[in-house]
């Protein structure tokens, strides 16, 4: 089986976490498939298609036919470029034809398309007129709005989404990385047609053996992992911690960047207990994960997924988080470990509830979390998607057809 996956961008060029699954994805399809990556470069157009082998997997790296190429996050773009860019991505002939050269000349059995900022949700028109069955996964709001994270300019993504609604009609199955993602693009009119799946993100790392931590030890160290900005819920979750004395939070661990990073720092600089540690490096981030009693994510906005939850439990550290987005799918017993969105009385009730707890009970929840995230590595998906190929490839439009009827998970 040939298979095609397409995103924006491909390692090693890494923006966010789309870049990161697409290449776990690739990487676990090469033990049963021909697997190639269709993706965007910053050559100029007359530098053509540049091909390489990463893992096992063919990366094609197209020019990038728009005004400038995605992947020069460094290059800060004003808000004329910016909107500019992405309504080129409505319909962008040039890429279209470049995408449908390279899929003629690959002749892959199945199409996997990922996140399209750079192709534009019209590149669908070139996959189906070659006949070959498209599976598209959501990994973030960009088909609904060109700003995804929070989701913002109304006008703009009301025709990002009829455009996007129009042209996912060529798409044969749907793929969402929680429930809450597909929900909301199905709800908004999009892949009618299409037979629909959940099948979360695997998340790379070593799962850990149960014990370690001092569970009997108090009082708490708890841990922030992410980016710092409004959407986030870290302003909520320091004020929560400073509400609570020291004999319940010896110490908090902010670790990552963003735009409020020196604000939060300075309105807390009274309080020794609070920790801001910088962008650390993946390895180092974890070990921290991994030392602190408790870790919070306390999102307030619809997060697709919940990645930094998966790798907490498989530190052994459990998590309270925001019942928002995709959040809860990932959550081990979320009647107990979720909390309102924006909420600074719930954290700290969670806070409290976790300190009363006994040691014995901390290590009986840690035992739950390690198993629990067990569901998210490589070989659950390669097995998913597998059978998904498989299903679209044998049952092709009837399945489809079928499926617009019912959910299939």
């Amino acid at each position: 089986m040939k298979i095609v996956i397409m995103n924006s961008l491909y390692t090693p060029h890494i923006i966010g976490g789309a870049e990161i699954s697409t290449q776990i994805l690739a990487e676990a399809l090469v033990s049963a498939a021909d697997v190639h990556v269709i993706t965007l470069g910053g050559q100029k157009r007359t530098d053509g298609v540049l091909e390489e082998k990463i893992g096992g997997v063919t990366v094609h790296r197209l020019p990038h036919n728009n005004l400038y190429w995605i992947g020069e996050a460094k290059r800060r773009r004003g808000v004329l470029a910016k909107t500019a860019r992405r309504l080129v991505d409505l319909y962008n002939p040039w890429q279209i034809g470049a995408v449908k050269e390279r899929l003629e000349a690959i002749r892959p059995d199945l199409i996997h398309t990922q996140n399209l900022s750079g192709f534009g949700a019209a590149v669908w028109t070139a996959a189906a007129s070659l006949g070959v069955p498209i599976v598209h996964t959501l990994r973030d709001y960009s088909l609904l709005s060109p700003v995804s994270s929070p989701i913002s300019n109304p006008a703009l993504s009301r025709l990002y989404a009829l455009t996007s609604g129009g042209f996912s009609s060529r798409v044969a199955a749907v793929v969402g990385i929680s429930s809450h993602i597909l929900k909301r693009h199905t709800d908004a009119g999009l892949f009618r047609g299409a037979a629909r799946h959940v099948i979360p993100n695997a998340v790379v790392g070593k799962i850990a053996a149960s014990g370690g931590k001092e569970f009997d030890r108090k009082p708490l160290r708890i841990g922030y992992f992410g980016r710092i900005e409004p959407e986030k819920g870290v302003p909520e979750l320091i004020e929560a911690v400073l509400s609570l004395p020291e004999a319940v939070v010896e110490q908090a661990i902010i670790c990552g960047e963003g735009s409020l990073r020196a604000k939060l720092a300075d309105s807390c600089r009274h309080d020794g207990r609070i920790f801001f540690t910088g962008q650390v490096k993946p390895a180092e981030a974890r070990s921290m994960m991994a030392q602190a009693d408790v870790n919070f994510v306390p999102s307030v906005w619809e997060e697709p997924f919940g990645r930094v939850i998966i790798e907490s439990y498989q530190v052994g550290t459990p998590v309270y988080a925001s019942e928002v987005g995709g959040i809860p799918d990932a959550v081990w017993n979320p009647d107990e470990f979720l909390f309102p969105p924006g909420s600074v009385a719930a954290i700290r009730n969670k806070i409290v509830a976790f300190h009363a707890l006994s040691g014995d009970e901390k290590r009986r929840i840690q035992a739950s979390c390690l198993e629990h995230c067990g569901k998210f590595t490589q070989t659950s998906l390669l097995e998913k998607h597998l059978d998904l190929y498989a299903r679209t490839l044998i049952s092709g439009s009837d399945y489809a057809a079928e499926a617009a009827y019912g959910q299939v998970h």
